[in-house]
């Protein structure tokens, strides 16, 4: 038998998953870690890290299959993207890698508009510079700590990294490269423009090549930590929401991927490189080439919920919070969440918007809290849909995965406030799926990526089915969830600014 390896590399924690040419799974391994915030608004994590969780998952996952290291015909990655990881001469990170929830460089931000114009950015990248994207971060490490910045001779993203560790090859891919903000998008190439306007090396920038191409073997080296065979095919893998899409089968222009993660996105194929001229969304590159895709962003979508979980709650298991949010009713009772914990990207595109419950009263209890979080959390994806919609794009099938599929209740919620049947894959861990599925097509394993995903993707019969009283009633809240957001933008701003000048 023969089999597939297929590594996520995740703002929470790696899983690598091994699974056979059908795409029946042998094992899933993960293995947990957090983020650093030395600061407010900081978000940091230890490249070295990412590499002790892979090593130790693909020797689990091996380990729980049973399964030869000469069985394996490919290794494909998938990973968060935007962050930046700086490396020296020799391959060693320069720092911890910044990464993509992080808010510190909201004055680069700015210089970067300021330079290019937002016309001119939209023309590149057919996207808004955001904080937390590596373009900005990298500004901010070239300004605040030159003499790293000067040690380090290329960038790379988080999956890129890992990928580095395996094979020695320092590349990336177009999924992830249009998502550093210094990509022509159109052109699917380094913008020489951008980078030269913004003062930085272009020397920096390694190779891009598509997901499902050849990147190395693994080394020696990486085979005595691994446990993988010398010699084993690699290959570049994508972008997160890429691979995840992937692994739920969505590969075609109407279908439209729902994930609630650490953050929470809407991601579709789109036929062509449109995008949204105010800047409020994202037009990235797709797997294929002269392929694309619309994304919009919340950045603390299950983020919100596990700080809930681990600051009010005590911990309590995601399964009791389920069946507690079943007895609180649509609108948690007058109770409203913005899930801008750390700014906000679609619409608002904010790094300065923070977070708020509006309508508390005696009568709230814990219940209500997480409601209020779940529902302000699908409010802000169906911002993102409708901006999907308003940009001329049909959405025929939306399929939910991450957290918000696995609990009952946030996966009604999402019928309800989208208006739409949700359906869900049988899948298990759909990034990993579909990492494993991009070096299956790379190593010839299957003739296309549409008969990897008729051959390997399975999905749930019955769709959650929006219910139409419930579906009027959070109209109704929607309504006051984005005027909250209009009404408090400048009050946000000035308490963001104050709690700064305490630091």
């Amino acid at each position: 038998m023969a089999y597939l390896l297929g590594v996520d590399l995740g703002t929470s924690s790696v899983k690598t998953v091994l699974m056979d040419h059908h795409g029946k799974l042998a094992a899933i391994c993960q293995q947990e870690y957090t983020f650093d915030i030395p600061r407010e608004g900081w978000a940091e994590q230890d490249p070295v890290v990412w590499w002790q969780a892979a090593v130790a998952t693909i020797r689990g996952a091996l380990a729980q299959a049973a399964v030869s290291p000469d069985d394996i015909d490919g290794v494909g990655f998938s990973g968060q993207m935007h962050g930046l990881v700086p490396l020296d001469r020799q391959g060693q990170p320069v720092r911890k890698a910044i990464i993509w929830c992080d808010a510190r460089s909201v004055d680069e931000v700015e210089d970067i508009r300021r330079l290019l114009g937002n016309e001119r950015l939209g023309e590149i990248t057919c996207n808004q510079i955001a904080a937390g994207f590596q373009t900005a971060s990298l500004l901010w490490m070239k300004k605040h700590e030159p003499a790293l910045y000067e040690k380090t001779e290329t960038v790379l993203l988080p999956k890129d990294y890992l990928r580095y560790r395996l094979t020695s090859c320092l590349s990336t891919d177009v999924t992830d490269a249009a998502g550093t903000l210094a990509l022509n998008v159109r052109q699917a190439a380094w913008s020489d423009e951008l980078i030269r306007t913004l003062g930085l090396r272009r020397s920096l920038y390694p190779k891009i090549y598509l997901p499902q191409d050849f990147a190395g073997e693994v080394t020696a080296a990486a085979s005595a930590e691994t446990g993988l065979k010398a010699g084993t095919k690699v290959f570049h893998g994508g972008a997160d929401q890429v691979m995840q899409a992937i692994g739920n089968g969505i590969i075609a222009p109407g279908q439209v991927s729902v994930t609630i993660g650490t953050g929470a996105q809407v991601f579709a194929p789109i036929a062509s490189a449109i995008y949204d001229k105010q800047l409020r969304a994202h037009t990235f590159n797709n797997f294929q080439q002269d392929s694309w895709y619309f994304m919009g962003a919340t950045l603390c979508g299950g983020l919100s919920l596990r700080w809930l979980r681990d600051t009010v709650l005590g911990g309590m298991p995601y399964r009791v919070m389920d069946t507690q949010v079943e007895a609180v009713p649509r609108g948690s009772d007058g109770l409203i969440y913005l899930p801008y914990l750390s700014g906000e990207r679609t619409p608002h595109m904010d790094p300065l918007a923070r977070g708020m419950f509006f309508g508390l009263t005696l009568k709230h209890s814990r219940a209500h809290l997480m409601r209020a979080v779940m529902e302000g959390v699908v409010f802000s994806l169906r911002d993102c849909l409708e901006l999907y919609e308003q940009l001329g794009q049909s959405c025929r099938r939306v399929i939910a995965s991450g957290g918000g599929a696995r609990s009952a209740p946030w996966l009604q919620m999402q019928a309800d406030i989208f208006g739409k049947e949700v359906y869900t894959s049988k899948m298990l861990e759909q990034a990993g799926v579909g990492a494993a599925i991009c070096a299956g097509v790379g190593a010839g394993v299957y003739e296309s990526w549409q008969q990897a995903c008729d051959t390997v993707i399975r999905w749930n019969d019955t769709p959650a089915v929006p219910d139409l009283k419930g579906t009027a009633r959070y109209a109704e809240y929607r309504e006051l969830f984005r005027a909250l957001y209009q009404s408090n933008r400048e009050l946000m701003h000035r308490c963001t600014a104050l709690s700064r000048q305490e630091k």
